[in-house]
């Protein structure tokens, strides 16, 4: 039988409120405002309490433990005055959906696009977000991928601070609004994944100790509390994790989740929580008949992840493939890395276009570089997210720098060619489109005075390779302010012309079967500094041609011939003659085939 977390409105009208508490031999339900009372709870089986009351929604209520102190639900659906405060009642019932014919979108359709919702508009709400929907429809996008919305303290957060997993962030708005949201995307055609942090609960605000079993008695990490996931008492978390991964799904209607850093969720138990997870999305894949997606961030290639549940694997769709990031930034910002993994310039690009991944691993597996003579079999591709910007390529650089600003626009618009030509999972990040000016810092709004110290020094000692010393504070207004993308119209219009053409050319190549790993050859050329993919099948034929090479440097031209159609083009001069001349940051897009002559 299942458990059940958090408050439940039944058919008489009446709200049974249902806590976990498996360290308390009592507990009592303190009722807020108008229907102020405090009911003594009843202990219906060891560590599981009940109280049936007559209450509206919008009624606001703690648990009272038995140190005497109320606390917040630990299963709350909402906090509208921040993780300190008393939670509300909510009924997912009242919201009349509009979404009743939406099927969802198929994984090889995904172009995914992550924003923040606080920083996508100047609101900063879910229904300001809402405005921007045609936009990103306009552009091509077909799925959104929402950065963490559990509630987390302070007025900003990036949302991997959250301790009240079940509660969408109030400062975006109520959970109806955040429905709203999600109604309105699916009436426009476009996806909804929610980005959820199950490794640690937040450092602030976690309430969670007095009522026992949520936290981990063995483990800790560096961000905060780890959950309780492989003690003698940790059925009961494990099940709260694998509950808040359906109701994000079934009561808002998300079409998928993307699992935050799967390889730092701490769980030795024979078979680890992704697995049940796994198991989740199989049964309400299932019975809801739509189109559902399991993304992990494992950051490399982790094929047990993606293995099908009966074959030992845990059933994901996708992984964020971090290795295409890093290999590109390794061409454009060979001085620079952003990862404890360190990435070699014209190797591991090479090895990424032709297999998908430099890395691999597995949850519990050492992560080894893998070379090409040890296995160069492709990764399935439509099972690999690439981008060349996320939260945290731009948000761990002290300044918040876009890849432009780093770079230039003309080698942002090189990688995003390269990006979207492959068979991967495309994965865009707010703002990169039009080439915004505003940074991305990290940015958080702590209230404890030592944390906030931590916050600043582990900053600073998780990237060392960056100068620290005149940057806008993490904990300031000004990095949650300055982070908000701006309009379309401030940036530029041309980048934005050039992702809409590729993703209209990509849509093309995908009707026209040619967009598959089956019919890809790919590599790089170091020589050249030059990327080569052709697609070819009995009746078509496809190519990209992109040169990627750090600021300054200038390869040495190189001429190419092509038999067929250019349609996208940078950096190139004709003779006329179907020869075209690459110059920096060059970019060739068409049909056919085509040759290098310089070789």
């Amino acid at each position: 039988m299942s458990r059940t977390f958090g408050p439940q409105f039944q058919d008489d009208g009446s709200v049974c409120f249902t806590v976990h508490a498996l360290a308390c031999d009592r507990l009592s339900l303190q009722i807020e405002g108008e229907h102020a009372q405090e009911i003594p709870m009843n202990q219906t089986e060891p560590g599981l309490f009940m109280a049936h009351v007559n209450v509206p929604a919008g009624t606001r209520y703690w648990y009272r433990v038995p140190d005497g102190n109320p606390r917040p639900d630990p299963a709350s659906r909402f906090q509208p005055e921040g993780v300190h405060r008393p939670s509300e009642l909510i009924d997912p019932r009242s919201y009349l959906w509009g979404d009743g014919a939406w099927k969802g979108i198929a994984k090889e359709a995904m172009v995914l696009y992550e924003l923040h919702v606080g920083t996508f508009t100047q609101e900063g709400t879910y229904t300001a977000a809402i405005e921007r929907l045609d936009e990103l429809v306009e552009l091509g996008v077909t799925a959104v991928e929402l950065m963490p919305v559990a509630e987390s303290a302070g007025r900003w957060n990036w949302g991997y601070d959250g301790t009240n997993f079940f509660a969408p962030r109030h400062t975006f708005g109520s959970p109806d609004e955040l429905r709203q949201l999600i109604d309105a995307a699916h009436q426009k055609g476009l996806a909804m994944i929610l980005d959820v942090v199950y490794n640690h609960f937040g450092a602030e605000g976690n309430y969670l100790h007095p009522f026992g079993g949520y936290v981990s008695p063995r483990h800790q990490t560096v961000w905060g509390d780890a959950p309780n996931l492989d003690s003698e008492d940790s059925a009961m978390m494990r099940d709260y994790i694998v509950a808040n991964s359906r109701y994000w799904i079934e009561e808002f209607h998300f079409d998928g989740l993307r699992l935050d850093a799967t390889h730092c969720i701490i769980d030795h138990s024979p078979r680890h929580i992704v697995g049940e997870i796994g198991d989740a999305f199989a049964e309400m894949q299932e019975r809801l008949g739509r189109e559902l997606h399991l993304i992990a961030e494992s950051n490399i290639y982790d094929a047990q992840l993606l293995a099908p549940l009966d074959a030992d694997g845990y059933g994901f769709d996708a992984v964020w493939c971090d290795d295409f990031l890093h290999a590109v930034a390794a061409e454009l910002q060979p001085e620079t890395h952003m990862s404890d993994r360190r990435y070699l310039a014209g190797e591991d690009i090479d090895t990424t276009l032709r297999r998908g991944y430099v890395f691999r691993g597995a949850i519990g597996v050492k992560r080894r570089r893998i070379p090409l003579s040890e296995d160069a079999t492709p990764a399935d591709w439509r099972s690999l997210i690439f981008s060349i910007q996320n939260h945290d390529f731009v948000g761990n650089h002290p300044e918040g720098w876009r890849l432009h600003q780093v770079t230039s626009h003309e080698a942002q618009r090189a990688a995003a060619a390269l990006m979207l030509v492959l068979p991967a999972m495309p994965m865009l990040f707010m703002g990169e489109e039009f080439a915004t000016d505003s940074p991305f810092y990290f940015f958080a709004d702590f209230g404890d005075m030592h944390l906030r110290e931590a916050v600043e020094q582990g900053r600073r000692r998780e990237h060392p390779q960056h100068d620290w010393s005149q940057v806008v504070s993490c904990l300031s207004p000004a990095a949650f302010r300055k982070s908000k993308i701006g309009s379309r119209e401030q940036g530029s219009s041309e980048t934005w012309k050039w992702y809409r053409d590729l993703l209209r050319l990509r849509k093309q190549w995908q009707a026209a079967g040619i967009l598959t790993g089956d019919h890809l050859t790919a590599a790089w050329d170091q020589l050249w500094r030059t990327a080569l993919v052709t697609y070819k099948t009995d009746t078509q034929a496809g190519f990209a041609v992109v040169r990627l090479h750090p600021q300054g440097e200038h390869p040495e031209p190189l001429t190419v011939s092509i038999d067929g159609k250019v349609h996208m083009q940078q950096g190139c001069q004709t003779t006329g003659d179907g020869r075209f001349v690459l110059g920096d940051y060059a970019v060739l897009v068409g049909e056919g085939t085509v040759s290098f002559e310089n070789r």
